[in-house]
């Protein structure tokens, strides 16, 4: 899967999903919270991913759109909707973080921010 970065996309404002995996007997998780990450990994990463590709799909069509030299409403709607976006981009990953933030107990989350140079 490509980075976000790859994708021509901003670096994630935070990501500590696959640090967790990296992670998880550091982490001593348990029996329920690694079959948590393991039902998280299954669909999560995807559903990111695809979002992802929708929002650089709209950049190429902007990037389009400038050099084209569109109409400034077009390309104004354009870039409302790349903004809308990437705040539910911003949104998925800060509620990736409070879903980890329930299923670890607060010394394992805060080694998970530490472990992933969040704190």
């Amino acid at each position: 899967m490509m980075t976000p970065q790859e994708k021509g996309l901003s670096a994630p404002v935070i990501a500590i999903t696959q640090v967790l995996a990296k992670n998880a007997d550091a982490l001593n998780l348990n029996d329920d919270q690694r079959a948590d990450l393991a039902a998280w990994l299954e669909v999560m990463p995807k559903k990111r991913g695809a979002f992802e590709d929708e929002i650089a799909t709209l950049r190429a069509e902007m990037r389009l759109a400038i050099a084209g030299g569109k109409p400034e409403e077009e390309r104004r709607a354009l870039a409302q909707k790349i903004g809308e976006m990437e705040i539910e981009l911003i949104m998925m990953r800060s509620n990736c973080v409070d879903h980890w933030r329930s299923v670890l107990t607060p010394d394992q989350f805060a080694e998970l921010l530490r472990l992933a140079g969040v704190q």
